[in-house]
């Protein structure tokens, strides 16, 4: 049984440490929110756009998809590119491994493919650098701080290699924020720019749903004028939604589980001050019947 000393001693380490994951669930819960507010502005902005574009495209003949090159779809898809997005440091529960596993079984369904790393946060970086995964372009130091011209670099870097041939095909893993406690991690395509499949529906909003060819568009100047503007400010667009998702979900991961290791560290002072009574009860008892004892010994 430990003594009391020892008792008091781990009362101690235990609330600094509570000190420590209060202080830093405080900071998470400041940034989530403020990142959170980014992400909901910049949320509907995306889906019009996207719903723009895809209607455009829904209109546009077979021919008339090779108006961007950003719209070109390869026949043969030798090399691919893949985008994986973590945090920079831990303390964020199973954000990362979330992440990470996803991103693995990615690449072993494609492993017939070439593919390049992106990776953007240190821990992604570390993981597959270990491992031999061949990392294209990395950024790291981030640090969960959003910012519009990282996130544009970053569209640029990828945009350059689909454009170059060093890629046929672009994917970026992440993690989607639903809500406070809710998000996933999943893969999603980010270059080529696909239309719907033919004959598919594809609900757009401000309309009802509409499928190809059903609607024509009279275009001035021209389609491919429209899509020059259009796709670069699309792509932008897009990959600073992806970013602010990632950095929101990793604020909430690191705001839960630092509340939840507070909370634990409240738990264990309760269990240790009980420890801590009664360790010094039996102390008293024991003293009590020393003296008891010696009294009744001096009156034998």
């Amino acid at each position: 049984m430990l003594s009391l000393r020892q008792i008091k001693r781990r009362i101690k380490s235990v609330e600094n440490t509570q000190k420590i994951t209060r202080a830093m669930q405080m900071v998470s819960t400041a940034k989530f929110k403020r990142s959170e507010d980014m992400l909901y502005r910049c949320r509907p902005y995306y889906l019009k756009l996207d719903s723009i574009l895809q209607r455009l495209l829904l209109s546009l003949k077979p021919e008339e998809l090779s108006a961007h090159p950003l719209l070109e779809e390869r026949a043969e898809k030798r090399d691919l590119a893949v985008c994986v997005i973590t945090s920079d440091s831990g303390l964020c529960s199973v954000y990362n491994n979330n992440i990470i596993r996803i991103t693995e079984n990615f690449i072993k369904k494609r492993a017939k493919e070439n593919i390049k790393l992106i990776a953007v946060g240190r821990k992604g970086f570390s993981y597959f650098a270990k491992r031999g995964v061949k990392i294209a372009k990395s950024y790291v130091g981030l640090l969960g701080r959003y910012s519009p011209e990282t996130a544009d670099k970053i569209a640029e870097d990828l945009v350059d290699m689909f454009l170059n041939k060093e890629a046929d095909e672009v994917y970026i893993a992440h993690t989607h924020f639903d809500a406070a406690t809710r998000y996933h991690a999943r893969v999603r395509k980010f270059l080529n720019i696909a239309a719907a499949p033919v004959g598919a529906r594809v609900q757009v909003m401000g309309g009802p749903a509409v499928k190809e060819g059903e609607t024509e568009f009279i275009a001035e100047p021209s389609i491919e004028k429209i899509l020059s503007d259009l796709i670069p400010r699309y792509i932008s667009v897009k990959m600073r939604l992806i970013l602010l998702d990632a950095f929101t979900s990793e604020h909430s991961a690191r705001m839960v589980a630092m509340q939840t290791a507070t909370d634990n560290a409240s738990e264990l002072i309760d269990n240790l001050t009980l420890l801590r009574n009664k360790a010094r009860q039996a102390s008293i008892t024991g003293e009590v019947i020393q003296v008891a004892t010696a009294a009744e010994a001096l009156k034998g």
